[in-house]
């Protein structure tokens, strides 16, 4: 038998293990103790006296789990192949053909060499917490990041602390904790701190492309990343220099936004497209591992509201639930919807970073709530309760009195497409709250065995807060005219940048679907009540109301068409688009509109509404290269129609007090064959089945419906 290895002894230990009375091992730049406890590894600290000692000694082998020289990633580039790329965004407006197509490598490549083992990562596992999870106490000395609010035990023994040590007369200690903010506690691969990593990375051209893409489309809608530090490490990484990041976050980072920005390359063949950005995709989940036994940090959630972008671009609703409910959770658990926690950064940018983290979250929030159909996860307090800065005018050169140059001046300007859309989301958000809860004026009662006529049905329906309705379209018209000039469709084009000109198109397209989903509500309760000529009797003032904001709630949407045919381009680019997942969404809903006006021809005039039909399908048409959702949803929509007016066909024997249908007007067939466009793959395609699906014409489900739940 072995004879057992004597303790390493060593001349100094760090001040948190002498408090404690523990075991140092002296690692600088944090010990082994200090390293595994949630957010001191960047508080480990020695007295002058211990740093004298280990400055005039040896020092330590490396045993810090945190010494960046034990284990240096190895960074692969993957060979540049040629293929013709699209045009590259442009700086300013060129003369047509004038800016040369570019080159890049035709995609990831797939071999990766020395890729760490995967294992699970268990609370076993995880770096243990200083907070003990039921009463959130800390121990004794010790320091967290992690926010406890004043219900938590923890926070309440503090506060009688520190008025213990008032009385007392003692020091309390204040160390600040913000720093670990920016720094990530995940653990490496679920193998230690100290795993050996391979990062691929794409040919430099090639990289530098994709990125070139990500902050002209993608940064000036969401900006979630702070485009000076990160590119700073993006220079550091390729350079093979140290980064002042966390390393396998960055990486993780930069894979989505080559498959983010991938997927914005609509030239690409579709499967070439979908298999690179896969390819992105799965190095950013092999790197980033994410596990719920750790705190998190900005890094983190920039990663995933980024990665939260990518998967709407996907088949994965679920996912991209979960991606958007995890950083709101972890964000909330390092504070930042507190105003406090930004304010006590020294660092103005990072200030400002913080501030547009938290409200990115809300913005997803949101936006996944809305297009889910579920509730969302932040309050509107919660919303409220940090505020961004004000975003002047293009006369105006002064915020709160205080002047700012043109550079300070050009980058809040840049941000007011975020503001203002946070500003939007948050109407369409009480909108949602009002019209599609659980008592949802959509949703048809259920009755035991289809019991219930239509006219039980109908009256049984819960009446609509037609005085919320208008509240909240005000709303919209004050937000409307609250626009800077900037963003505005009124502002001359030539005064104008290509970034703020498709800021202001996109925010047009917002508005308009979002009074179109406000009217929705209306537009259902008017297709489904009696007919005017037989109901002269109930014609009362809101019913009036009612069938206005239906015939507006369609005019909507038939402008929102109009409007995206209007700047659809067809070289492969999205020019003032938006990415084509979103066009697909809004051509989606809008379609469904229409064929719901259908059901009241002497209203709706059956040509126009053919007409933007034709726009709609044909939009759909055109996008079915980019993935499979532009045809499900023109298969849906064709399904949905048909067998609305197949429901609709007159019954022969129909009695003369019959109430089939009675809320529904009959179409004539020469009105459905003017609608109808063929689309020859529905009937070849063995995945739609028309007679499987069940439709009944009094639920207007459907009319809140993406396909994949039809």
């Amino acid at each position: 038998m072995e004879p057992k290895p004597k303790r390493i002894k060593i001349d100094v230990a760090c001040e948190a293990c002498r408090r404690r009375k523990v075991k140092c091992d002296g690692a600088r730049p944090a010990c082994g103790n200090c390293w595994k406890r949630t957010d001191l590894r960047n508080a480990c600290t020695y007295t002058s006296e211990a740093e004298k000692s280990f400055s005039g000694g040896n020092k330590p082998s490396d045993a810090s789990p945190g010494n960046p020289e034990r284990a240096m990633p190895k960074i692969v580039h993957t060979p540049e192949t040629n293929f013709a790329q699209p045009l590259m965004p442009p700086i300013s407006r060129p003369a047509p053909g004038a800016t040369p197509k570019s080159t890049t490598s035709s995609g990831p490549d797939l071999t990766r060499r020395g890729r760490v083992e995967r294992h699970p990562i268990t609370p076993s596992d995880a770096s243990p917490s200083v907070v003990d999870s039921m009463t959130t106490v800390r121990e004794d000395g010790m320091v967290t990041g992690e926010y406890f609010g004043g219900s938590s035990a923890g926070s309440f023994t503090n506060q009688i602390k520190a008025a213990i040590d008032a009385r007392l007369g003692s020091s309390t200690e204040n160390r600040s904790v913000r720093s670990s903010l920016f720094r990530s506690t995940l653990p490496l691969n679920g193998t230690g701190a100290g795993a050996q990593a391979d990062y691929v990375l794409p040919a430099r051209k090639q990289a530098d492309h994709l990125t070139d893409l990500y902050w002209y489309y993608v940064d000036p809608l969401y900006p979630f990343l702070d485009r000076q530090r990160f590119e700073h490490s993006y220079r550091a990484l390729f350079a093979g220099t140290s980064l002042d990041a966390d390393e396998r976050i960055f990486v993780s980072i930069l894979n989505i936004v080559f498959a983010l920005s991938t997927q914005l390359i609509e030239s690409l063949p579709p499967d070439q497209r979908d298999s690179s950005s896969q390819e992105y995709f799965t190095r950013a989940q092999d790197l980033l591992q994410l596990s719920l036994w750790e705190t998190g940090s900005i890094e983190l959630i920039q990663c995933l509201l980024i990665t939260s972008q990518y998967l709407q671009s996907t088949n994965n609703p679920h996912q991209t639930w979960m991606i958007v409910g995890s950083a709101v959770r972890i964000a909330q658990g390092l504070g930042l919807h507190l105003p406090e926690t930004a304010s006590e950064l020294s660092n103005e940018p990072e200030r400002d970073l913080v501030k547009r983290i938290w409200h990115g979250c809300i913005l997803m929030d949101r936006m996944i709530a809305i297009t889910h159909g579920r509730p969302a996860m932040i309050s509107d307090q919660l919303a409220s309760s940090v505020i961004l800065p004000s975003i002047p005018d293009t006369n105006v050169t002064s915020v709160d009195g205080v002047q700012l140059g043109a550079i300070q001046l050009h980058k809040l300007r840049y941000q007011a497409f975020f503001h203002k859309s946070l500003e939007l989301y948050e109407v369409i958000n009480h909108a949602v709250l009002a019209f599609y809860s659980s008592a949802s004026p959509l949703k048809s009662p259920t009755y035991p065995n289809g019991a219930g006529s239509t006219t039980q049905r109908t009256l049984e329906r819960p009446e609509l807060d037609l005085g919320k309705a208008l509240q909240l379209d005000q709303r919209l018209t004050k937000w409307e005219k609250s626009l800077p000039s900037f963003l505005t469709m009124a502002e001359p084009e030539t005064t104008l940048d290509e970034v703020f000109r498709r800021q202001a198109v996109i925010l047009r397209i917002r508005l308009l679907h979002a009074r179109m989903l406000l009217l929705r509500p209306m537009l259902t309760r008017f297709c489904l009540s009696q007919c005017p000529e037989t109901s002269q009797a109930h014609d009362d003032l809101s019913s009036r109301v009612v069938q206005q904001c239906a015939i507006v709630c369609v005019e909507v949407a038939q402008s929102l068409i109009s409007f995206i045919v209007q700047f659809q381009q067809h070289d492969g680019t999205l020019g003032l688009l938006p990415a084509w997942w979103y066009r697909v969404f809004y051509i989606y809903t809008a379609a469904t509109v229409l064929i719901a006006a259908r059901l009241r021809p002497a209203v709706f005039s059956s040509l126009d509404i053919s007409r933007s039909w034709n726009q709609a399908m044909g939009l759909l048409h055109d996008h079915e290269n980019l993935g499979p959702s532009p045809r499900r949803c023109s298969a849906a929509l064709q399904i949905l129609s048909t067998k609305m007016f197949q429901d609709q066909q007159p019954q022969p024997a129909a009695l003369p007090n019959s109430e089939t249908n009675a809320a529904v007007p009959n179409i004539t067939n020469e009105q459905q064959e003017t609608f109808d466009m063929p689309f020859p793959y529905l009937t070849q395609d063995a995945a739609f089945d028309m007679d499987a699906i069940t439709f009944d014409i009094n639920d207007f489900s459907w009319l809140n419906s993406m396909p994949g739940s039809l």
